[in-house]
C-alpha cells in the first residue's frame, strides 16, 4: 500500500509532538460500545456509532476530565488536561481511541488512571475496556501515529480535541 503524502505528514506530526514538556504523561487505549439498544415508542432501535458520534463522545469525555481535575476553571478560564488523540478501527474492527493524556496535577497522578476510566465509562458511548499506563515513551508516539487500522491518517488525527500542555 502506497501512503504518498501521509508519510511526511506522519514525520512531521511524530517531530511536533514531543513530550518533554508535559508534567505526567498516560498512555491511555479507549473502547467505544459499537451499538446500543434505544427505546422506540413499544419497541426498540439499535442505534450504530457513527465517527461524528466518536468524536463528540471524546469530547464529552474531555470536559467531565478537565471539570474533575481543575474544577470550574476548566469552563471559566478554559483550563484542560494536555491530549494527543487518535482514532482507529471501523469496518470490521472496533472503533477505539489512542491518546496520550496528560496529568497536570500532582496530587491526581496516583489515582489519574482511575478517574480517566470512570470518566469514560460515565460517557453515553464509553465501553468497560479502558487500558492505561504511566510515563509513555516515543514508542507509544509512534505506536499511534502508525498507518495500520486507519482509513485516511490525516483525518485520525482528532485535530478538535488535539491540546498540548
Amino acid at each position: 500500500m502506497m501512503y504518498g503524502g501521509n508519510a511526511a505528514l506522519q514525520s512531521s506530526l511524530r517531530n511536533w509532538l514531543s513530550l518533554n514538556d508535559w508534567h505526567a504523561p498516560f498512555a491511555v487505549t479507549l473502547t467505544f460500545r459499537q451499538c446500543m439498544t434505544v427505546p422506540n415508542g413499544t419497541s426498540s432501535t439499535k442505534h450504530w456509532l457513527t465517527e461524528t458520534s466518536a468524536v463528540q463522545n471524546f469530547r464529552h469525555f474531555l470536559n467531565k476530565l478537565n471539570r474533575s481535575v481543575f474544577g470550574k476553571a476548566s469552563c471559566r478560564y478554559g483550563k484542560g488536561v494536555g491530549c494527543i488523540p487518535i482514532l482507529e478501527g471501523g469496518g470490521d474492527k472496533r472503533l477505539h481511541y489512542h491518546a496520550i493524556i496528560d496529568c497536570p496535577r500532582p496530587e491526581h497522578a496516583a489515582n489519574f488512571p482511575m478517574l480517566i476510566a470512570e470518566q469514560w465509562r460515565s460517557t453515553q458511548w464509553g465501553y468497560w475496556q479502558v487500558d492505561c499506563q504511566a510515563n509513555p515513551d516515543d514508542g507509544w508516539l509512534t505506536y499511534i501515529t502508525k498507518f495500520r487500522d486507519k482509513p485516511n491518517f490525516a483525518d485520525a488525527i482528532d485535530w478538535t480535541n488535539l491540546r498540548l500542555p
